[in-house]
């Protein structure tokens, strides 16, 4: 257990800093030009991870009713990528100021979800 949860806690630190970093730093400043590529080396970039964080959470969530509540934020987490992602490209060409707002708004509820998740992890993996 002590290894998929070190496992599991290094995957969901790069994510959340992917989620963090997309979220204050490249939307606001990519061009329209780029978000579709930004889109598609994104996710190359954490396809792996993600993946890894959500078999690694589920052998977990088996392995001990502690990792429930994470698995289960992972998987909230999951459905404002999926809406980001599926409106994004709808995003990137028609630009918006309602459409920013409610992009933006889904963009913090998935990094806090995700800061909540990874805090989880790490405190359990100090008591334990």
């Amino acid at each position: 257990m002590d290894k998929l949860l070190i496992t599991n806690v290094i995957c969901s630190s790069i994510y959340t800093s992917y989620v963090f970093a997309a979220q204050i730093i490249i939307y606001p400043l990519l061009h329209q030009r780029w978000y579709a590529e930004h889109q598609e080396r994104s996710f190359k970039a954490y396809i792996l991870f993600i993946i890894t964080e959500l078999v690694s959470s589920i052998f977990l969530a088996v392995d001990s009713n502690d990792m429930i509540a994470p698995l289960v934020l992972l998987l909230l987490s999951y459905i404002p990528i999926v809406i980001i992602f599926r409106y994004e490209t709808k995003f990137m060409s028609h630009i918006i100021n309602e459409d920013f707002d409610w992009f933006r708004r889904y963009g913090i509820l998935r990094c806090v979800l995700c800061f909540v998740r990874w805090a989880y992890l790490y405190i359990y993996l100090l008591i334990t």
